[in-house]
């Protein structure tokens, strides 16, 4: 039986407001790579990269 993950975190995105993350994954996740995740974003003619904060980061096994 594989295990699953939950993520939970609050996210800042550039100079939007904090907002609540709930994830459900096969595999663990860091707080850095949750942030790298969403600092990608796709624009016209290619990706471009925004600052991101996050904070209340937890990855609990369920």
């Amino acid at each position: 039986m594989a295990r699953k993950y939950q993520i939970t975190a609050e996210v800042k995105k550039g100079d939007q407001e904090w907002a609540s993350v709930a994830l459900n994954r096969d595999s663990p996740m860091t707080e850095e790579s949750l942030a790298k995740s969403f600092a990608t974003v796709k624009k016209g003619f290619g990706n471009s990269k925004i600052d991101v904060q996050v904070r209340n980061f937890q990855c609990v096994r369920v």
